[in-house]
């Protein structure tokens, strides 16, 4: 899934320097990843989170809007937690300031595509071409279809002068910006047809991908804090504690089977949204997917790989998105447990290396 050449080019510059930081803005957290590269070898420098609830006076795991001062703040706060040294940065643009479809387009093969995309991206992008960055790419063609697939990019103008703003005030300008789905799409292998579900704090975003190049795009507006929310109703808690019971229970642990239930009530539509397209993409593109990757902050639930397993058909495997990247061993365990909901901010950083 590799970032569409030409999107946010006034900020994609190329750079020298021997390490770089992946930052992932979500909406209950910020995250960062250090990386360097030593000897040939990538290697993590640090990493951070931040969680936002408190900038807007709302609970740790909270989804939260933060105005652009707050924003500075929270980053500033983590960049320095995380003693993060690189002045060099890529950003992962929340999908929410994005858009992102795919079309076939009714024209030859020697046919000038610009033009015809732009008409297209007229009919599909909720807003005027004047307010947005557009980009496209030709998609691979599947046999006997007519016309020519392209994936459509574009990102909110607004989303991109604050972005700019942001970099100016913690002093990482001129750094390359991109959108979450191309940075998540990095961390798992490229061979094929590939799933990523990503269960995040407000949504659950699915990736279809082709040999790396995204194919399709859903997102559900259902995530970890509306889980949150409803089990701590269910037991009682406030809302910190529900959050992190959230990811520390298991099985055997009393309030599991409740917190089962939540997951199972609140993504069931969800799943099963995700599996019509599955069997619609699979049986238009002669495509048999074997696994689905699954990360995201509200994937740390321990049972939410059978459910989604259970709801598809198919097989379950969370991404690590530190496999390929030297650290300490006895950091490890935390590694593989923190791993899946650092993906976005881990695979922004992995562009610099490419």
């Amino acid at each position: 899934m590799g970032l569409l050449s030409n999107l946010i080019q006034s900020v994609n510059l190329q750079s020298t320097a021997p390490n770089v930081l992946g930052v992932d803005i979500g909406s209950s957290s910020i995250k960062v990843v250090e990386l360097e590269e030593r000897s040939g070898v990538l290697t993590l420098v640090t990493y951070g989170e931040i969680q936002l609830g408190p900038y807007v006076q709302e609970a740790l795991g909270a989804a939260v809007q933060l105005d652009p001062k707050q924003e500075q703040e929270a980053l500033v706060d983590v960049i320095r937690e995380s003693a993060v040294k690189s002045r060099q940065a890529v950003f992962a643009m929340p999908l929410a300031s994005s858009f992102i479809s795919t079309t076939t387009l009714d024209v030859g093969p020697e046919a000038d595509l610009s033009a015809q995309v732009r008409l297209e991206a007229r009919k599909i992008i909720p807003a005027s071409l004047s307010e947005v960055t557009l980009d496209w790419a030709e998609l691979e063609s599947v046999d006997n279809q007519a016309g020519r697939p392209v994936l459509i990019a574009a990102i909110q103008n607004t989303a991109i002068v604050r972005l700019n703003v942001l970099m100016q005030f913690v002093g990482l300008q001129n750094s390359p910006t991109e959108i979450e789905c191309f940075s998540t799409g990095r961390t798992i292998p490229h061979q094929g047809h590939s799933i990523i579900m990503d269960f995040g704090a407000s949504s659950a975003k699915m990736y279809i991908a082709n040999n790396g190049v995204l194919s399709r795009m859903h997102r559900i507006n259902v995530g970890g804090t509306q889980i949150t929310h409803q089990f701590a109703d269910l037991q009682e808690l406030d809302f910190e504690t529900a959050e992190l019971q959230k990811i520390q229970l298991r099985p055997s642990d009393p309030g599991y089977v409740s917190l089962q239930g939540v997951y199972s009530k609140v993504y069931n539509r969800a799943l099963r949204e995700f599996k019509q397209v599955i069997e619609n993409y699979q049986s238009g593109n002669q495509a048999n997917i074997t696994v689905i990757h699954i990360c995201g902050g509200a994937s740390l639930y321990a049972g939410l790989g059978k459910m989604v397993q259970d709801t598809t058909g198919i097989s379950t495997k969370y991404v690590n998105p530190f496999a390929n990247v030297a650290y300490p061993a006895f950091m490890e365990d935390a590694m593989k447990e923190i791993g899946p909901s650092f993906v976005p901010a881990l695979g922004a950083a992995l562009r610099h290396f490419e």
